[in-house]
């Protein structure tokens, strides 16, 4: 898959949470913190579910979760490409990556990861409160949401990568001053670890380090309410 489509009631509380990175046990407690309910809220997250943290089978898992969404990180991609490709894998396995936990399960165990993991969507739209909601892991290559879908199902290619490659590893708006994706509300991003909540223009970049918190280094998990972007 590589869109996926939501229309989501207004009467659904409707949550968005930054890069999870194998944290499940945090993941709870923030969630407990804002009352979230799982029989009727929704979770929504910006990919990257696994590696760096501790609890990477609890993290896979949520995919299968009724309140849990997610789009398709690099590090799931990491999986992907690193079950049959030996150099991705070597760079996957690296401490600053943290995958090595994958190449520790049975062939069987990594096939079926592998296969939840590619039916991940590059990109989540979610229409809310009359406003459309764009949600991709890392970054999109053109300033319009409409044109970056068109690509992505065309399989184009910019600079010699594949445009679905930009979305889940590149960093172009993050770095910019200000940004305006054009047929969309607001787009919420992870991937780059900021120090707190970052709005550039019309988008919100989520990942504020969560895995790196047991540092005691002001990072945390940052989950934020999608009411208060509409």
């Amino acid at each position: 898959m590589k869109i996926k489509y939501l229309k989501i009631d207004d009467d659904v509380n409707v949550y968005v949470v930054g890069d999870i990175h194998a944290c499940y046990t945090l993941l709870k407690e923030e969630l407990k913190k804002i009352g979230f309910d799982y029989s009727k809220d929704l979770l929504i997250g910006v990919g990257d579910l696994v590696d760096r943290g501790d609890e990477n089978e609890k993290c896979v898992g949520l995919i299968n979760e009724d309140w849990f969404v997610t789009v398709k990180g690099n590090h799931e991609d990491f999986c992907i490409q690193g079950v049959s490709n030996d150099h991705v894998a070597f760079y996957h396995k690296m401490t600053n990556n943290g995958g090595e936990w994958f190449y520790k399960q049975p062939e069987d165990t990594q096939k079926a990861i592998v296969d939840v993991f590619k039916q991940l969507p590059f990109m989540l739209e979610v229409n809310y409160y009359g406003k459309k909601f764009g949600f991709v892991h890392a970054d999109l290559p053109v300033e319009d949401w409409e044109l970056a879908k068109e690509m992505l199902t065309s399989g184009d290619i910019i600079d010699g990568r594949d445009f679905s490659d930009h979305l889940i590893w590149s960093r172009g708006i993050v770095n910019k001053q200000y940004v305006e994706i054009a047929q969309v509300d607001n787009v919420f991003f992870g991937h780059t670890v900021l120090p707190k909540i970052t709005q550039i223009g019309n988008c919100t970049f989520l990942d504020t380090g969560g895995v790196f918190k047991k540092y005691d280094n002001g990072y945390n998990l940052s989950i934020v309410n999608l009411k208060d972007y509409v």
